[in-house]
């Protein structure tokens, strides 16, 4: 359904510009992820409301926006099925880290400098991980996106540290909702991540059709 949508509307403004046949379905191609982004937008808001977990939800889409932009990660095949698992892996995240709340602080900040030491390591070793629809191919961009991502890392350090001065409502949740976000994306990196997007990408979404 998306894919008929995000081509009618790609022809529709591709006649009305003076488009190509290329950049066409390079339109129909942004449409899909664009309308994928914001139905994937929804349902994470909607299960952070029914399970009262907006916050951590809420800074699970910030981390994962700010490492995907600037270091990449692995892809599914289907971006419907990369979707339905942002969604899980969100709401995982976002429980858990309502679970651990009441964890010590020194149990958090030991965590939080592994998961520090680890993303650096594999932003250096690995970033960025580009998609096979959009590969990076300047050596410049590899290297201003590679130190981009390492900015980002220091951010969310400065962000965790940051929410350890106060003693508010969230703050610790939110504090672990970056942690495991963060490791979950530079996991996303390494050969790790590819190796679970591949066994992802083998389950079969689609019914089969009975004999007749």
């Amino acid at each position: 359904m998306t894919i008929f949508f995000s081509k009618r509307w790609a022809s529709y403004l591709a006649v009305k510009t003076g488009q190509s046949r290329e950049n066409e379905a390079v339109l129909a191609y942004v449409i899909e992820v664009l309308a994928i982004n914001l139905v994937n937008t929804v349902i994470l808001i909607s299960l952070g409301l029914i399970f009262d977990v907006l916050t951590t939800i809420i800074a699970c889409m910030i981390t994962m926006a700010l490492l995907r932009f600037t270091a990449g990660g692995a892809h599914s095949n289907n971006p419907w099925r990369c979707a339905v698992v942002t969604a899980f892996v969100f709401l995982s995240i976002a429980l858990i880290s309502s679970y651990l709340f009441p964890t010590n602080q020194l149990y958090i900040n030991i965590t939080a400098t592994f998961t520090i030491i680890f993303t650096v390591f594999s932003i250096i070793r690995f970033a960025p991980v580009d998609s096979p629809s959009a590969p990076i191919i300047s050596a410049v961009r590899r290297k201003r996106l590679r130190l981009m991502s390492l900015f980002v890392v220091a951010f969310l350090a400065a962000a965790v540290v940051f929410l350890q001065q106060f003693n508010l409502i969230y703050t610790r949740e939110i504090q672990v909702a970056i942690i495991l976000c963060a490791l979950w994306g530079s996991l996303n990196l390494t050969g790790i991540g590819h190796r679970v997007m591949a066994l992802i990408d083998k389950i079969n979404i689609t019914p089969k059709r009975k004999e007749v």
